[in-house]
């Protein structure tokens, strides 16, 4: 089993289903579904001088679990499962200095580059898992779905240090099936916890985030912690 990439260029920021059907095609020998791009090839250059492609099937110094699919505006990329949590990050880091996106299908996750960012942009993190710079919000109520006694914490944060987290389970101070949510304003004066049991209503705390990260969600009984 491999862990595999795709980075391509975009003009506009492409949807989850969007970068999917791209992926799609091109693994289905479709090159054309994206353009040409020179970013593409000066990525590629900067991939394989830090990880060098196979020689052979004997070769354990690189981390790539097969040839590297390259094109002239699309880079596909299998690596071996146990190098992802080393090498994926990385690979993200130099799409975006490239100006390039990057697709996790493994859970249909888009990394979008600077340029395609809003303004202000969050940053998603859960204990399983890539790191996320402006997630959509489908991203982010994917990744509180996913919370579980394995990927037992996520936290949504914007660049001013305002942020929403969530934890389930015994590491987090939660009884079995319960979940403890924090939200900080930006200062440790102003963090807030509550209790939930409901899933959905976690969704539906870090989505307020997402539309307004300076106003403490609703709906929930916060108790401020003590300093």
């Amino acid at each position: 089993m491999s862990f595999d990439l795709g980075v391509w260029s975009e003009e506009t920021r492409p949807s989850r289903t969007a970068a999917a059907e791209t992926l799609r095609r091109l693994c289905a020998d479709e090159p054309a579904v994206v353009r040409p791009a020179a970013a593409v090839r000066g990525f590629h250059a900067a991939l394989v001088a830090e990880f060098p492609e196979i020689e052979d099937d004997a070769d354990d110094s690189s981390p790539w679990s097969a040839g590297l699919d390259v094109g002239d505006g699309f880079v596909l990329m299998p690596m071996q499962w146990g190098r992802a949590a080393e090498v994926a990050p990385r690979v993200i880091e130099l799409a975006g200095e490239h100006g390039l996106v990057c697709f996790d299908p493994q859970v249909g996750v888009v990394h979008v580059p600077p340029a395609l960012r809003t303004a202000g942009a969050l940053g998603l993190q859960s204990c399983a898992g890539l790191p996320v710079s402006d997630p959509d919000l489908e991203t982010v109520e994917r990744a509180v779905r996913r919370l579980s006694a394995e990927n037992w914490f996520v936290i949504l944060e914007d660049p001013s240090g305002r942020f929403v987290q969530a934890g389930t389970g015994a590491r987090a101070g939660a009884a079995a099936g319960g979940y403890a949510v924090e939200h900080r304003d930006g200062s440790p004066e102003q963090h807030y916890r509550c209790v939930l049991q409901d899933r959905e209503q976690v969704v539906s705390v870090f989505a307020d985030f997402v539309r307004d990260p300076a106003t403490r969600p609703a709906g929930v009984a916060w108790e401020k912690l003590a300093l």
